[in-house]
């Protein structure tokens, strides 16, 4: 076999085993959208328009990232729900913002403009999303659990907000 011949079947094997790979990530991307609920989504959309609802799209969707890395954390509890009420942890819960804004998710104020984003970038974060892309660079957030407008010993800053 010639030298050709073999680099032609080598790069056969390679995009067959692409598609494989592929096909692999959407099965496992159908069955993380099973993980979540209608609630989840309407409480990280809702808790996402209360922290980030002025901040771009990488500023919403990194607030989702925080939420879900708390719910996989043993430090956290572990329930979308459990993490946005946790006691002293998130502001709009304890003014009442978030419960308002409960309340204009169920009357359909989350099917368009800003808040319609917020779901977009809830479902994201629901579905799995660690990865944020903020003025053209891709943010690894696996390991960020804190944000804040004024965080000491933050690592990053998006937009309004600092995270570490």
């Amino acid at each position: 076999m010639n030298f050709k011949t073999l680099a032609v079947r080598m790069m056969a094997v390679v995009v067959m085993v692409g598609m494989i790979l592929t096909g692999a990530a959407t099965s496992r991307a159908a069955e993380r959208e099973e993980d979540y609920t209608k609630k989840d989504v309407k409480q990280m959309a809702t808790i996402i328009f209360c922290e980030a609802g002025n901040q771009t799209y990488a500023g919403k969707l990194a607030v989702g990232v925080v939420v879900m890395n708390r719910k996989r954390s043993s430090l956290y509890p572990n329930s979308v729900e459990k993490v946005i009420t946790q006691r002293g942890q998130f502001s709009p819960v304890a003014s009442g913002k978030w419960k308002a804004e409960l309340k204009r998710y169920k009357e359909g104020k989350y099917e368009s403009g800003v808040r319609a984003q917020c779901v977009k970038a809830a479902k994201e974060a629901l579905e799995g999303a660690t990865e944020v892309t903020y003025k053209g660079e891709d943010i690894n957030m696996k390991k960020y659990c804190f944000f804040s407008q004024h965080l000491s010993g933050a690592k990053l800053r998006i937009g309004g907000h600092d995270f570490k």
